[in-house]
């Protein structure tokens, strides 16, 4: 029997009470006066015996009322012992998690891991059962619990002496999180009744990710210790492209970067500028002022001219996370090709507004190709021909030639300015004489039924853009859509007819256009839908989305075209593999990469900006997570297994609930000592006076 809260136990010490009240003597409450000894002098009793108790059985109730309710206040119940792992001889099943991050590079960070991996191995006993994974931006088996098993015994040591060697910290992210968790993963899919521990060989720093850790219901058995590693020298500054905004997109195309310094840095003073790897000089040399824990935004300094420039921070002791590789801007070339018989000055033709639609931007460089409707041939075969416009009928040898560039994926729009182009039209979709009619309503037409779900028409689809009633359309060429099977009509005129239709052509779109945007015809031009409307065409004509400039280290890379033949990705370390079947790519290095044949891209990768917050994690973060953390040392061991018990005891207690059987006997008992009571004060003691002679 054991007590949870004996403190308690105090409280019976007012037993004394009933003790002290029975051994006090009491006077008779009746007195009866004889009238024969009203002359004499009253005198007290002389006692003749000491006090001596009376009434026990009374006296006893009242004293096991009081302790019983003492007893029940020190909840009483039956202790079990926990049961810990003190037999040294039983194998245990340990998990070792190597941290591989880029912030391991930090100087004598890495020495300290293998030198800390290698105590370890000499410890572990041949009965136990090990694995060793190494954990960056995701978590890899280097010696699994299988291969340590299919090892013989005397060779395993030397078997992960060897696999440790081959490791190296790489230049990605630190995710814990996952990390412990295939840890716990793989211990829990153990059937075994050994010890399972996993260890983990981390610098602990701020920016290691720790999803997945929060509210995790660990396996039972399991304890986790964090061993945290701490490099010859504290502090470091890391660079990082900064997001971009909106206003960032200035005419002077100055880069945005932003600078961080940790937490626990000693360096306040920096400088920014271009360097050449292998060379000591330094362009464009920018001081920054920066304290410890602040980060800060600025301007990057101009860009050399010239290959392999990268930007650097100078003046930090920690270099893993100094140097940004950034690809330089250049616009994406497009090229529109116009058919047509009009003067690029001609303020009453198509011509003259496509020119002044489009400009020269940081993204793109779009170009307008004239051509008579004879000199077509041959032309539609640049990579960057995006878009096709007819505007005038073309000998009926170059439709072949447009139908195949349309079907390759891009558009080819068709402006039915008058009824001349129902030939071509008929020709170019393959269908049967398709018939033009020009319609001139009495004031304007109105474009209605307009459908946003479609590509073309979605980025007007917000409320605020979808207003098409400002453009009036003074005449349009009416047609019959049905002469289009497979035809999509996107929108319509408020009398009905098409004006603007999609006809699916193999991987392009074929958009016929009923009324042109010159003046005669509308007032498409000056509204402000016919920008967007013409760029929104062009997209049409990507294929895929372009391959994102900057990136980081452990980032999913859609690349297009690889699973095409004569595709090649080359590295700052040479040419890498890649995906098998297309997909993602991920880069182990940061540097520049160029995808060279059918597809073309250059992008950069970098380390991610999470490995330069070096601070150690807060223990309150730590001790949030509620990880099955083992003790450090033989005293919190103690201590752990005492407030372990406190736990048990309490759990034990709350189960058994002997209180209430003790405040049951408690309360039997006062019902007994209140019958008792009744009785003794209904025969009270009799006390003899005496009296003597005034």
């Amino acid at each position: 029997m054991s007590l949870l809260t004996p403190l308690f136990l105090l409280g019976g010490l007012a037993i004394a009470g009933p003790i002290l009240f029975h051994l006090i003597r009491r006077n008779t409450r009746e007195r009866f006066t004889f009238s024969s000894l009203m002359f004499l002098k009253h005198e007290p009793p002389r006692l003749s015996r000491k006090s001596r108790l009376e009434d026990i059985l009374l006296l006893l109730a009242r004293c096991a009322v009081l302790a019983l309710l003492a007893l029940a206040f020190t909840r009483p119940f039956v202790r079990q012992s926990i049961v810990t792992d003190l037999d040294t001889e039983m194998g245990k099943h340990t998990v070792l998690l190597l941290d591989v991050s880029a912030s391991m590079k930090r100087e004598g960070l890495w020495e300290k891991t293998t030198a800390k991996a290698l105590a370890f191995l000499a410890q572990t006993k041949p009965s136990d059962g090990l694995a060793i994974l190494a954990f960056g931006e995701d978590t890899r088996a280097i010696v699994p619990f299988d291969q340590w098993s299919a090892t013989p015994e005397e060779e395993r040591a030397n078997f992960s002496r060897q696999a440790l060697a081959t490791l190296e910290p790489g230049w990605g992210g630190t995710h814990l999180g996952n990390a412990l968790l295939t840890a716990s993963e793989l211990l829990d899919e153990l059937d075994s009744g050994q010890p399972k521990r996993i260890i983990a060989l981390t610098d602990r720093q701020e920016g290691s990710l720790l999803e997945g850790l929060q509210g995790h219901a660990w396996p039972d058995g399991i304890q986790v210790e964090i061993e945290s590693l701490s490099p010859d020298s504290i502090g470091n500054a890391g660079l990082h492209l900064a997001p971009r905004r909106e206003s960032d997109l200035n005419a002077s195309g100055r880069l945005r970067v932003r600078v961080v310094n940790s937490e626990d840095a000693t360096q306040e003073k920096f400088q920014l500028a271009w360097v050449l790897p292998g060379d000591t000089n330094a362009t464009g040399l920018t001081h920054i002022y920066l304290p410890a824990g602040q980060s800060r935004s600025l301007d990057a300094p101009p860009r050399p001219i010239g290959q392999n420039w990268r930007l650097a921070l100078l003046g930090d002791g920690e270099n893993f996370d100094n140097e940004l590789f950034i690809v330089p801007e250049t616009p994406e070339p497009i090229r529109i090709h116009y058919v047509g018989e009009e003067k690029g000055d001609d303020v009453e033709n198509m011509r003259f507004y496509l020119e002044r639609a489009v400009s020269r931007t940081r993204a793109q460089n779009v170009e307008i190709l004239a051509h008579a409707p004879t000199g077509l041939a041959g032309k539609l075969v640049h990579p960057a021909d995006r878009l096709l416009i007819l505007t005038e009928p073309v000998p009926d040898d170059v439709i072949p030639e447009i139908r195949g560039f349309c079907e390759t994926g891009h558009p080819v729009l068709m402006v039915l300015k008058n009824e001349s182009l129902g030939p071509t039209l008929s020709a170019f979709a393959q269908s049967g004489p398709i018939p033009l009619t020009e319609e001139k309503p009495k004031d304007f037409s109105l474009l209605t039924q307009l459908d946003f779900e479609h590509p073309l028409l979605a980025p007007f689809g917000d409320p605020r853009f979808s207003d098409f009633t400002k453009i009036h359309f003074w005449k349009h060429r009416r047609l019959d859509e049905g002469r289009l099977p497979g035809s999509q009509v996107l929108c319509r005129f408020d009398d009905g007819s098409p004006a603007l239709l999609d006809l699916p052509l193999g991987k392009g779109h074929l958009l016929v256009l009923s009324a042109g945007w010159h003046p005669a015809d509308s007032q498409l031009a000056l509204s402000s839908k016919f920008v967007p409307l013409l760029y929104s065409m062009i997209e049409l004509g990507r294929e895929r989305e372009a391959v994102k400039a900057d990136n980081w280290i452990g980032q999913p890379i859609p690349l297009p075209g690889t699973a095409e033949a004569g595709m090649q990705l080359k590295g700052p370390e040479g040419n890498v593999e890649l995906p098998v079947g297309g997909g993602t790519f991920r880069a182990e290095d940061p540097g520049i990469y160029v995808l060279s044949g059918p597809h073309q891209a250059t992008f950069a990768v970098n380390v991610p900006p999470t490995e330069s917050k070096t601070a150690p994690l807060h223990e309150e973060l730590i001790a949030g997570l509620k990880l099955p953390l083992a003790p450090e040392n033989p005293e919190q061991a103690e201590l752990a297994m005492a407030r372990e018990q406190a736990l048990l005891d309490k759990e034990l207690e709350n189960k058994q609930k002997g209180w209430r059987w003790l405040i049951l006997g408690a309360i039997v008992f006062a019902l007994f000592e209140t019958w008792l009571g009744g009785r003794a004060w209904r025969s009270p003691a009799v006390t003899v006076e005496t009296w003597e002679a005034a």
